[in-house]
């Protein structure tokens, strides 16, 4: 028995007359507990929450005293009301489990539906399809209701169409929920289920076509809140920043820790908050390829070895004076020299080497491999098209499959002749298409090869189960198509967000320089550029993960704009930087 395990039981045991109080508060907690799959009792996870609440209460509090008593700051009285913090969370958690639950399920509930309407038209059951999905790893949330359907059957001798409806009931994705429920209306009351099976997934994908411009649409609002975030919280706090060092007061300073915890912390914590948000919004399969990311992970050390040596000495001045640090910072200083600009930017042009070179091999990774993917993806339908014409000719679906293996599919080209060789080789299907699994990494061909598979193996691979899934295979690749058109335009705005942002701030403190010389004020602009311009850049690379996060609804895909978003910062520091001197150099006597 693990610590949780064991803590819930020691709360149950002594907060359960709080547990229930709490459930009668929020009644709803059971049910969504259930509809995000959690085999947990309701009066347990109460009694847990209620025990976490009531121990930071007997903690918190003492410790809230103890800090005003030695501070006398009335501040550190808020300590105690961290047990409220505790109890909300543990209520909402129950919510934001069925919530996350609901999304995974709705990503997976059109490529269900397409395997049970091409199952159905071969003659097997929906029952037995949702079977055959539990014993698979391929859409593993929907693995985990049809497990519970079988057990009804198995364990409980419920008949099949009353657990699938059971397993409905519980479900909290409306769409799969309409679609099994219809399946037993359907079933109970002697219609056509091949027909309703495949209207309804008809109708899915219409709907997911639809849904595809609301999330277009809500992508459009969080990007203009980004951008207002990001760049006026960042222009509000650099100016004020600019002003207080520029013009010290007694009422007007900031502290330099202040700024450094909002602009080095909180600002990339924002950009970082609206990649979360977006992740949650929008519609994502139950795998994908991480081999993306895996590169960044290998890569990573080199990048940080780079920083270290190149980055670290500009913000801990006192490396510069050691052995080897004084070799690497001369270099930047030698770029800087390059480029013609003043001092101060030592910092900036380092931090920009650093993204490049923490996310290039990333991104050019997420380039081949992307483009790989779709393009098996692309090949798939255009085969699957040609399979249905081919399979109407009488030849059996394996003959096909070999005659079509002469054909140019794109990238799906090369796995094809591996199939039709292993089928020539008498090689069972189901080991064929684990074979083709481990050798791809895209989830849309494995989903749609698994469909395959099991229509020829299972389904017979009838010319009208051919034709089913040909079709439903061109509205998913229409879908796929129809996302990226409309998130694509949205990358924009990150863009022009972080390429203003690096313009404004660099400009201004050109500004203030010209005008404290003028008012025969000293200024160090090399500090004020030092202090200013790099959380620009951390702002910078970030809002390019952020456009790629828009884009293709993956944060690998933001590695490419991180890239870019660094060497355009690298311009425009360079373009801002001589702009500012021709705008607002002084006149000579």
């Amino acid at each position: 028995m693990g610590f949780s395990d064991s803590f819930s039981s020691f709360a149950y045991n002594n907060f359960l007359s709080i547990g229930r109080a709490l459930l009668r508060i929020a009644p709803s907690i059971p049910a969504r507990l259930e509809s995000a799959g959690k085999r947990i009792h309701p009066e347990v996870f109460a009694s847990t929450v209620g025990g976490i609440t009531i121990i930071s209460a007997l903690v918190a509090t003492p410790l809230a005293i103890l800090l005003f008593l030695v501070t006398g700051n009335p501040l550190a009285l808020l300590v105690a009301i961290v047990p409220i913090f505790a109890l909300l969370i543990g209520i909402v958690t129950p919510y934001v489990w069925a919530s996350a639950t609901a999304s995974l399920l709705e990503s997976e509930v059109p490529y269900a539906a397409s395997y049970l309407a091409v199952m159905s038209t071969g003659g097997i059951p929906p029952y037995k399809s949702l079977i055959r999905l539990a014993n698979s790893q391929l859409m593993p949330n929907i693995a985990k209701a049809a497990k519970l359907a079988e057990l009804n059957v198995t364990v409980g001798g419920v008949d099949p169409v009353t657990a699938v409806e059971r397993m409905a009931k519980g479900v909290p994705s409306k769409e799969y929920k309409d679609l099994m429920l219809g399946y037993a209306s359907t079933l109970r009351s002697g219609g056509d289920v091949v027909h309703y099976l495949i209207r309804k997934t008809e109708q899915i994908f219409t709907s997911r076509m639809g849904k595809m411009r609301i999330v277009g649409e809500r992508m459009g609002m969080m990007m203009e809140g980004f951008a207002a975030v990001t760049m006026m919280l960042s222009l509000v706090l650099f100016t004020i920043y600019i002003v207080s060092r520029a013009l010290p007061s007694e009422f007007l300073i900031m502290p330099s820790e202040q700024f450094v915890l909002i602009a080095y912390l909180i600002l990339p914590g924002l950009s970082a908050l609206f990649i979360y948000i977006a992740d949650i919004s929008q519609p994502k399969y139950p795998v994908s390829d991480s081999r993306p990311m895996k590169t960044l992970l290998l890569t990573m050390p080199f990048a940080f070895a780079f920083a270290a040596l190149f980055v670290i000495p500009f913000f801990i001045t006192e490396l510069q004076a050691l052995p080897f640090f004084d070799t690497t910072s001369n270099m930047i200083k030698q770029l800087r020299v390059m480029t013609g600009l003043e001092m101060g930017y030592e910092s900036s042009i380092a931090l920009v080497l650093f993204f490049i070179i923490l996310f290039l091999p990333g991104a050019i990774a997420y380039q081949k491999y992307g483009t790989e993917n779709f393009s098996v993806m692309h090949g798939l339908t255009l085969f699957l098209r040609d399979l249905t014409e081919a399979r109407k000719t009488g030849l059996s679906p394996e003959r096909c499959i070999v005659d079509l293996a002469r054909n140019s599919y794109g990238a799906f080209s090369k796995h094809l002749k591996i199939i039709a060789r292993q089928i020539g080789w008498g090689m069972p299907l189901r080991k064929i298409y684990e074979d083709f699994a481990k050798r791809t990494h895209g989830w849309l061909e494995k989903a749609g090869v698994f469909i395959l598979v099991d229509a020829i193996d299972v389904g017979g691979g009838a010319p009208e189960t051919f034709e089913v899934l040909a079709s439903f295979s061109e509205d998913l690749e229409e879908i796929e198509r129809q996302k990226r058109a409309t998130l694509k335009p949205l990358m924009l705005i990150p863009y022009i967000t972080a390429l203003m942002l690096i313009i404004v701030v660099v400009v201004l403190v050109a500004f203030m320089k010209n005008l404290l010389t003028l008012a025969r004020l000293s200024i160090s602009t090399a500090e004020f550029i030092h202090f200013f311009l790099p959380p620009v850049i951390i702002i910078a690379a970030i809002s390019g993960l952020v456009a790629g996060k828009i884009s293709s609804s993956t944060v690998a895909g933001g590695f490419k704009h991180a890239v870019i978003m660094s060497l355009l910062g690298l311009v425009a520091i360079y373009a801002s930087g001589a702009l500012a001197v021709q705008m607002f150099q002084l006149p000579t006597a």
